[in-house]
């Protein structure tokens, strides 16, 4: 078939986007493929074209309603026979475009992934199914951003119809991700057409803030006349940014999970038609929404991984046009996304307390709310859990085969007898419904749950004239009717067998998710923003520099990797030695707390106020100190681990550090050990200040020693007692004293305690390891 003519006549136009030909091709032959585009360049006429090419109907598994409705309104537009069967339409159009795809009426059929039920795939196995289409296939990832346990079904889906020929379509996939969604589907030895991810109309930017009102000032500076998105980590801060853009006179709606569905959908056509121009949103919105005009993305949070933000920015610029990318970054917002990483990988006692209150009910499927389980499930597991948990929890067990999710449209409702009975029989449809109902009851039970679609087409009716005849029987006391409820029911799989999580796993996976943060923290200080991305995606670029980020404009050298000044090198130094003497890895924040000289419990209760190297770096806060951690990790200096300890009764996974054996070395030999190596480089962070007003005086500087002049030879001897000191100690010289604590012992020639102890860097702890060979080494040279 002539796949251009068809493109012409079908959809109008004249020729191909880059990169869509070949892909068309291979489908329409039905061969198996794997398609990573980027946002807006024409993913869906991958399959769309060759679906019409191939004749019969292509099943397209989609998975947001709204991102349905959008494809098939396009598609209808352009006369190709297109439909959706969801929980958005009726019964009786469920039926009647089921009956349709069997006589073969639908070239495209769009459904979401809970949809294929047994009783599904058995109606699909009748028909002329000659392509299956798997859109946003990143889903499908148990390592990717956005996680949907039941695409995993899907590979078992392709083989019941029959091993069809199969396309998997994202914008958003790693290698690794590629090769999951390949091996899940089937499709290993399929084509693998990788267009790229470049996007050279966005102009990247990132913005450092410290404060929020910093932050509520850069949105609105930045927002631009076209139309924008505003991204938030919470629907606190979405309502928050929405309240201030309104007081500055923006049109500006929001959208988040906590509003009600018709609120949601009145959003989504304002923002479509022009209406509302601006929209602050959590990640749920978006997916559905192809406006091809978006001027502008700001993200007033962090999020949480960078497949996430890519995906997120990639919806600004669809025309081609230029667009403006902001990201407006804060080191401390790492933090609410480590808490929603701790939310949504739950360990595995309240994943088993969660299951075991699903096992109370009795009741197979088991109706819940979220909200209820949670509830109940705190009882068992000793804590109070959120509906996020108790949703992660349940996202786990079906993760691990224990449960199934029951679609929206097999929801049960539930039938109570009364007793006794009315004698006056019912009439007409209310007489029939009944006495099906009779046929279906456990004899001594009280209750029946029923499936309302299944019972509407076991009796011919539609699902409005069952609901009607089922009110009718509750208002003359046959019996009580609940409807089925707007969450959905939970199949236990295996109720009868002991609960096995795979431990290992859980942790892994939530290590998986706090490495994906620190890369997404890595852009933040990345040098050329546009490289980052693609090197983080796999694909290489031939240039160095993009010249379209807000560093590469900017021409900022203090982005790039370079060797440390004299002064860096020793702050760097001290730092590594503390976290050399501490013994172990711990956080950030711990390491921090200690150079930074706290003495609050936590380092207490492992006696670090003891260390050698506590207060090394007291003049600075601990964030700026945390800053530098960070920098020396990305330098290769300490290595990021995860540990998983019981903290206050609860399990907590967070990052920690160790030296690497770079930085043993920077530790003991300083930078000149990195000379054959083209030297030691990293990018000391800009928000870490190295002078304060006493800088000269901290470091040793003309006026160190408080107007007095240093002797010289005595200088000398306090240097070889610092070294033997530290040989015999086994620690960098600077542990056991600094420079600018030799030259002000030097000047002021301390001979007793009291005197040695106001020099600046010489406590107590220092003094009690070192100070008496020093006093013992300037008595000398005073009688000498």
């Amino acid at each position: 078939m002539d796949l251009l003519k068809l493109l012409e006549d079908r959809f109008g136009f004249g020729a191909f986007r880059p990169g869509q030909r070949p892909i068309c091709e291979a489908v329409a032959r039905g061969e198996d493929a794997l398609v990573v585009m980027p946002t807006g360049a024409g993913k869906s006429l991958c399959y769309q074209l060759p679906a019409l090419a191939r004749g019969g109907t292509t099943v397209v598994v989609s998975p947001l309603l709204a991102l349905m409705k959008d494809q098939v309104d396009q598609l209808q537009a352009r006369g190709v026979r297109a439909t959706a069967i969801n929980s958005a339409i009726s019964a009786g159009e469920r039926r009647e475009r089921l009956a349709g795809l069997e006589r073969g009426e639908w070239e495209m059929l769009y459904v979401a992934p809970e949809r294929f039920s047994p009783h599904f795939i058995e109606r699909l196995q009748s028909c002329d199914i000659r392509l299956l289409a798997i859109d946003e296939a990143h889903c499908l990832s148990q390592w990717g951003h956005d996680f949907r346990p039941d695409y995993l079904r899907l590979g078992a889906v392709r083989r019941t119809l029959g091993s069809v020929p199969c396309v998997a379509l994202t914008a958003t996939a790693t290698p690794r991700v590629q090769r999951e969604i390949a091996s899940v589907l089937g499709i290993d030895d399929g084509h693998r057409f990788i267009q790229g991810f470049d996007r050279p109309n966005l102009s990247l930017t990132v913005i450092e803030t410290q404060r929020n009102a910093e932050k509520l000032s850069a949105v609105t500076g930045n927002l631009g006349d076209g139309v924008a998105l505003v991204y938030c980590a919470t629907r606190k801060n979405v309502e928050k940014v929405t309240a201030h853009l309104r007081e500055a006179g923006v049109r500006a709606g929001f959208y988040h999970a906590g509003l009600e569905h018709h609120e949601r959908i009145a959003v989504q056509e304002g923002f479509a038609t022009g209406r509302i121009p601006v929209v602050v949103a959590t990640n749920a919105f978006g997916m559905g929404i192809d406006k091809r005009d978006v001027r502008t993305i700001i993200h007033y949070d962090l999020p949480g991984t960078v497949e996430a933000y890519y995906q997120e920015i990639g919806r600004a610029g669809r025309d081609g046009e230029p667009a403006n990318v902001v990201l407006l970054f804060r080191e401390a917002d790492r933090r609410t996304q480590e808490f929603f990483i701790q939310m949504s990988h739950p360990p595995a006692t309240i994943v088993r307390a969660v299951y075991d209150t699903l096992l109370t009910y009795r009741t197979d499927p088991v109706w819940i709310t979220l909200e209820r389980l949670a509830l109940d499930a705190s009882l068992r597991a000793g804590e109070d859990l959120t509906e996020r948990t108790a949703g992660s929890c349940v996202y786990v067990l079906q993760r691990e085969g224990a449960l199934r999710r029951i679609s929206p449209n097999d929801r049960c409702g539930r039938i109570t007898w009364v007793s006794p009975a009315p004698r006056r029989q019912p009439a007409g449809l209310r007489l029939k419904v009944l006495r099906h109902l009779e046929g279906l009851r456990v004899p001594g039970s009280s209750q029946l749950n029923i499936t309302p679609a299944a019972i509407a087409r076991d009796l011919d009716i539609t699902r409005e004239q069952l609901t009607a005849a089922l009110r009718g029987l509750e208002a003359r006391r046959h019996l009580l009717y609940a409807p089925p409820e707007r969450s959905g029911g939970l199949t236990l799989l295996h109720p009868d067998r002991p609960l096995e999580i795979d431990e290992q796993r859980v942790l892994e996976r939530r290590a998986v998710e706090y490495r994906k943060l620190s890369k997404m923290m890595a852009y933040a200080v990345a040098s050329c923003r546009r490289r980052f991305l693609l090197d983080y995606f796999g694909q290489q670029p031939e240039w160095e520099r993009c010249g379209n980020c807000d560093a590469c404009r900017s021409g900022r050298t203090d982005l790039d990797a370079r060797a440390l000044t004299d002064t860096e090198e020793l702050v760097v130094r001290k730092l590594l030695a503390t976290v050399a003497r501490m013994g172990r890895p711990f956080s950030s924040g711990m390491i921090a707390k200690v150079a930074g000289g706290s003495r609050d419990r936590s380092v207490l209760a492992f006696r670090f106020e003891r260390l050698s190297t506590h207060g090394i770096l007291g003049d600075w806060s601990v964030q700026k100190i945390e800053a530098l951690i960070s920098a020396l990790a990305r330098a290769g200096a300490l290595e990021e681990g995860y540990t998983t300890r019981v903290i206050s009764g609860k399990e907590r996974t967070y990052k920690d550090y160790r030296l690497s054996d770079s930085g043993v070395r920077l530790m003991r030999e300083g930078a000149a050990a990195f000379a054959d190596e083209g030297g030691f480089l990293m990018r000391f962070p800009t928000a870490v200040k190295t002078t304060r007003a006493s800088s000269a005086r901290r470091y040793g500087g003309p006026d160190a020693a408080a107007g007095a002049a240093a002797h010289p030879e005595l200088l000398g001897q306090l240097k070889e007692v610092r070294r033997r000191l530290a040989r015999e100690a086994d620690v960098p010289a600077y542990v056991v004293a600094s420079n600018r604590t030799l030259t002000e012992m030097a000047a002021r020639r301390p001979t007793d305690r009291t005197t040695m102890l106001a020099l600046h860097g010489m406590g107590p702890q220092r003094f009690q390891r070192y100070g008496q060979a020093f006093l013992s080494a300037v008595r000398e040279w005073a009688e000498g």
